[in-house]
């Protein structure tokens, strides 16, 4: 059966143990944990591991997307913390390195955005980045997150210490975002 989750260009399904060797080379990239709050490389063992956890969490979940023309590998999703009491969740993106800069982070964010918002019923979405991390802090902007408060000199990286930012979204601004396109 053909995959339909997605965007036209992206096929997004739930993370599968084959995406593994793909999401361990994205996380251990330079360009990658440069970004990251964890610096520490992972080995095959420990991918495993984190996946048989994350696998069962009733509160994070992984999502994969590749690209619908030939199945490579575009990036993941951490949605993490999915409080559905309080009706929020903690949300991340990675797109490999070769395929920063097309606009599939954009894509990525706006289809889970679109399903955690509109089928999860969450009223509210956070995430943090580092304050140097300027590409992304223009997507997390497009999409209508709002810089909400900074953990100063939080993050040591190359020598020096970064700021960490906290970005949240609301439903309501996330329909204003998509309105406005």
């Amino acid at each position: 059966m053909k995959q339909t989750n997605g965007t036209s260009r992206l096929a997004i399904r739930v993370m599968e143990r084959c995406d593994l060797e793909d999401l361990r080379q994205l996380h251990n990239h330079d360009g990658t944990l440069a970004m990251l709050t964890d610096v520490q490389h992972i080995t095959e063992a420990q991918q495993e591991a984190w996946y048989q956890a994350i696998s069962l969490s009733k509160t994070s979940r992984r999502y994969v997307a590749r690209l619908r023309a030939d199945d490579s590998f575009v990036g993941m999703m951490r949605v993490d913390q999915i409080d559905l009491a309080n009706r929020n969740c903690f949300i991340g993106c990675d797109i490999s390195y070769e395929m920063r800069g097309k606009g599939f982070a954009t894509e990525f964010f706006s289809y889970l955005l679109n399903y955690y918002f509109n089928n999860y019923g969450l009223h509210r979405v956070q995430l943090v980045t580092l304050s140097s991390n300027s590409q992304a802090r223009r997507l997390y902007h497009k999409l209508g997150f709002v810089e909400e408060g900074i953990s100063r000199e939080a993050i040591y990286r190359d020598g020096s210490w970064h700021d960490l930012l906290a970005m949240g979204l609301l439903k309501r601004d996330w329909r204003k975002s998509e309105d406005s396109e």
